[in-house]
């Protein structure tokens, strides 16, 4: 594995020898040629010079020079003495010593390393060839409008409330129950267990009674729970949040006790508004639709053979207890099989890219862990 820290580690080193760049450039050792431009105040010179040789390993001026540029501020201003300089050098002198040995025990071929190395390669593969090439600009104003007018129900949408009900069909016996509820008004659990214990409802039985969110009638979306026009009436005239509706409402299905549990107001979002959201909505859409394009041309020229037949061999222990349903992305997106953001992938738990972990060459230098002569 240290063949493998030793790349991701590399790509921060430039912090340290920011002052180090500006002392060989001001040593007087190579006059600036007339009209040459400097790239941070190295001649090409300068730049192709050696800092430091570990075995083959040859870092010049010019590549942490480099790096440098794209580090934090904070890590430039960290490295800006000599002695900080001469410490940061050794930090490194020792990395690439820990670095090699790893390399001489055959730690490179490590099934880890080399996965890890297939990762971050294809971290770089989706950098280039989407994230840099997709950008939010590429999304015009006219797209915009497009979506805007295309989908008017995602921003006007009326107002809409939730509710519980008890559904009894026993008019004598909903009617005590409805006394009941009404004389344990501050009690919020006592609905809720009355729902658990006599709803008669099917649909919402397992759920304590709950309607969920719903329009009125008149404004119901396609998408909405069909809730039967007296029972909506009944919810919507109910004033607070908590509050129970004082009579009985009769369907086909029985005799509604309706409990009011939350409102949403009416939403009117102007194009100006909703452009923000619609612009990164899109060109997310652009994105992932490019990487599964491109995933699709990779594997119809890869004339992959499959035997699905043998999975059916593999038997996993499963963890005791009920395992939560995780969503599964598409192919080709992030945190599919194979992506960014997937177990064991650029970006999952423990994974360059992931919280706290280092990502090589990022700009604004990241935190290293003092381990393994790492830089920190």
């Amino acid at each position: 594995m240290l063949r493998l820290v030793a790349f991701l580690c590399l790509a921060s080193f430039g912090a340290s020898m920011a002052t180090l760049m500006a002392c060989s450039s001001n040593s007087g050792r190579h006059a600036q040629p007339a009209g040459e431009t400097l790239h941070n105040g190295l001649t090409k010179q300068q730049a192709a010079e050696t800092l430091v040789k570990i075995g083959d390993t040859r870092i010049t001026v010019g590549e942490f020079s480099d790096r440098l540029a794209n580090e934090s501020p904070y890590l430039r201003a960290r490295y800006n003495s000599p002695e900080r300089r001469r410490e940061y050098l050794e930090t490194l002198v020792r990395f690439e010593l820990l670095a090699a040995e790893a390399h001489r025990r055959g730690f490179d071929q490590n099934d880890d390393v080399v996965r890890t190395r297939k990762q971050m390669m294809i971290q770089e593969l989706m950098k280039r060839e989407f994230e840099d090439r997709i950008q939010l600009s590429d999304i015009s104003d006219a797209d915009v409008q497009a979506y805007y007018t295309a989908h008017p129900e995602e921003y006007n949408k009326p107002e809409q409330v939730r509710a519980s009900q008890i559904v009894i069909r026993s008019r004598s016996t909903a009617q005590r129950v409805l006394a009941q509820v009404l004389a344990h008004a501050d009690d919020a659990s006592f609905f809720r267990e009355q729902a658990e214990r006599l709803n008669e409802d099917p649909e919402t039985h397992d759920r304590f009674g709950d309607l969920r969110f719903f329009s009125r009638p008149a404004d119901r979306a396609a998408d909405e729970p069909v809730i039967p026009e007296a029972v909506a009436t009944a919810a919507f005239s109910i004033a607070q949040i908590g509050g129970v509706h004082p009579q009985l409402v009769e369907t086909p299905a029985g005799f509604h006790i309706i409990k009011l549990t939350a409102k949403r107001a009416a939403l009117h979002r102007s194009l100006e508004e909703a452009s923000r959201p619609i612009r990164q909505r899109l060109w997310r859409e652009r994105r992932e639709q490019a990487i599964n394009d491109f995933v699709t041309r990779l594997r119809t020229d890869a004339h992959i053979e499959e035997h699905l037949d043998v999975l059916n061999d593999i038997h996993v222990d499963m963890p005791a207890g009920e395992v939560p349903a995780m969503p599964t992305p598409g192919p080709g997106m992030p945190g599919a099989p194979g992506m960014p953001g997937a177990p064991g992938m650029p970006g999952a738990p423990g994974m360059p890219g992931a919280p706290g972990m280092p990502i090589p060459g990022a700009p604004h230098g990241r935190s290293h862990s003092p381990m393994n002569g790492e830089p920190h």
